[in-house]
């Protein structure tokens, strides 16, 4: 799992304070959450899978009303970097069953860029 420090005043938006377990995957870029993925285990995968999951109907109906800038309040851009994290580990869950697809490529070939 991620190593990364939570602001201590990180505060969820009203009713999803059952998601603070999981912001150990708020993870701001494709490159921490793909080493997140990598360096997790599946039986945290799965868990964190199996706990957001049920949320995201809430999780995105709350992030369709929020402009996505870089200024947005922080509790909500912890959801939207929480529904990245899925994005990045479902297909791990649903089609591989492993953090890393075996005699795949190297995950590190793949880097988040700005052209």
């Amino acid at each position: 799992m991620s190593d990364n420090v939570l602001p201590n005043d990180l505060v969820l938006p009203a009713g999803f304070e059952d998601l603070a377990p999981l912001l150990d995957w708020n993870l701001p870029t494709m490159d921490e959450r793909q080493d997140c993925r990598v360096g997790s285990t599946m039986e945290e995968i799965d868990a964190f899978y199996q706990a957001i999951l049920p949320r995201m109907d809430d999780v995105l109906d709350h992030l369709a009303g929020i402009e996505m800038t870089d200024d947005m309040d922080p509790g909500s851009a912890a959801l939207l970097n929480l529904s990245l994290a899925l994005c990045e580990i479902a297909p791990a869950v649903e089609q591989f069953f492993e953090p890393v697809i075996s005699y795949g490529y190297d995950p590190k070939r793949f880097t988040q860029g700005v052209r």
